[in-house]
Parts: C-alpha cells; sequence; structure tokens
C-alpha cells in the first residue's frame, strides 16, 4: 500500500481545506429578549418556571421495586394547568450505563424494555414515555407526558416528569415498568383531586408583565463573506502534491 503524505496548503493558497468556499446567507433568527415579558406560552409544552411558583405536594412513594433496583415519586410541583413528577431511581449496581441517555428517553423510538412512566386518569385518558414525544403547536386533544434526560450519579438517578393537564377528579394512577430491572407493570394510586386542588396554591413570580407583541420580537440575517474557492484553491492531485 502507498503510505499517506500529510502535508499543510502552502500559505499562498490563501485559505484552509475547511473555511467556507462561497458566501451564503445565514439562518433569520430572534434577538433575544432583554427582559422578561408576560407569559403566553402553551401550557401543554413545558413547565412554567420563569413565572410560577408551583405548590409542592411533598409525597414520598414507591412507584416500583426489584430487589436491586427501586423507582420512587419524590414530589409533585403543581402548576396551574400542570404538574411536574419528581422521580428517582435507586439502585445497588451501575445505573451510569443504563443512564447515558437518560433512564427515560422517548424523543426517539422507546426502548420497551427500559424504564417507563405513564399517568391514567379517572377518565381514562393517558399518556405514557412508551410514545415519541415532540411539542404541539396547538393544543392536543390528549394528556401529555414528557420526561427530560435527568441526571445523577451511579447509583441515584432524577428524572423530571411533565404532565399536561391536571388529573380530573378521582384516582390518577402512576405506572412504572422496567423489564431489564425486573420491575413488572406496577400501578400507584395517587388523588387526582387533591393535585387538583393544590393549583390554586401556585403563585405568579411577576404579575401585570407586559405582554409581547407578534410583531415586537427583532430578527436578524447574518451574512458572512468568503472567497471564491475556485480562485487559488490548489486541488487534491496537483502536481505540487
Amino acid at each position: 500500500m502507498t503510505p499517506a503524505v500529510r502535508r499543510s496548503f502552502p500559505a499562498e493558497a490563501g485559505m484552509n481545506f475547511f473555511e467556507e468556499r462561497s458566501a451564503r446567507p445565514r439562518p433569520v433568527f430572534p434577538i433575544p429578549d432583554k427582559e422578561l415579558y408576560g407569559y403566553s406560552g402553551r401550557p401543554w409544552v413545558d413547565a412554567p418556571d420563569e413565572y410560577i411558583v408551583p405548590a409542592v405536594l411533598p409525597w414520598s412513594v414507591p412507584l416500583g421495586r426489584s430487589e436491586r433496583t427501586i423507582v420512587a415519586l419524590r414530589r409533585i410541583d403543581v402548576w396551574p394547568e400542570a404538574m411536574t413528577l419528581r422521580v428517582s431511581v435507586y439502585a445497588l449496581d451501575n445505573l451510569i450505563e443504563d443512564a447515558r441517555n437518560g433512564l427515560v428517553g422517548h424523543t426517539r423510538v422507546p426502548d420497551r424494555r427500559g424504564l417507563l412512566i405513564g399517568v391514567l386518569f379517572a377518565d381514562g385518558s393517558r399518556a405514557g414515555s412508551d410514545t415519541i414525544s415532540m411539542p404541539s403547536p396547538t393544543q392536543p386533544d390528549h394528556p401529555v407526558l414528557r420526561a427530560d434526560g435527568g441526571g445523577g450519579s451511579q447509583f441515584h438517578f432524577q428524572h423530571t416528569v411533565f404532565v399536561w393537564p391536571l388529573p380530573p377528579e378521582g384516582p390518577m394512577s402512576l405506572v412504572v415498568r422496567w423489564l431489564d430491572r425486573e420491575i413488572d407493570e406496577t400501578y400507584t394510586e395517587l388523588d387526582g383531586g387533591a393535585i387538583r386542588a393544590a393549583a390554586v396554591e401556585a403563585r405568579e413570580v411577576w404579575p401585570g408583565l407586559p405582554k409581547r407583541a407578534p410583531e415586537s420580537l427583532s430578527v436578524r440575517r447574518v451574512l458572512r463573506p468568503a472567497k471564491d474557492a475556485t480562485e487559488d484553491w490548489t486541488p487534491f492531485g496537483s502536481p505540487d502534491s
């Protein structure tokens, strides 16, 4: 085999291989806000952390367990129209290999032998991490459950699980399953009415903030000029190679 020859382009070539070779427009993007506007978001997308101090239900209960693993609810943060479940996993052996992309991940095809979390409302509606979850631009006609990537250590991992809307009156079941860790499908019943009632204790942080007008967010386009690569770039295979 012919050995590879490592060389640099001569300075007179005037450019590096990975420089841009023609001018191209950058995408239009919004200039970040310098101050916080009033909340005008979509309550089914994520928790309104910047605007609301949630009511906290300090409900700490095991949701599922095997000989070497426990999945537990630590508490519930209740927003005016949604809730966030604080879920912890405890293990006697290393969780890191399972946790490289989070223990619950459903922005891709879910691992059905991995940790799955779901909610079942009293009216029969449900949502779970066994489906691919992407934010919807319009209000869904079904409950939404979305788990974050989580974080933790070898033996303790935490997830926040956002659920919209608030449950109706009656029992609400939290459902977990983790076949790889020998946890069969397990239902834990909570009081949906008590969760719903707690929402009145959530408090707005900055009442009276002005709403941002739809046309008020400035945008700009960035252009970066670049030389024409065909002018002076010495290609591979030229005589001076």
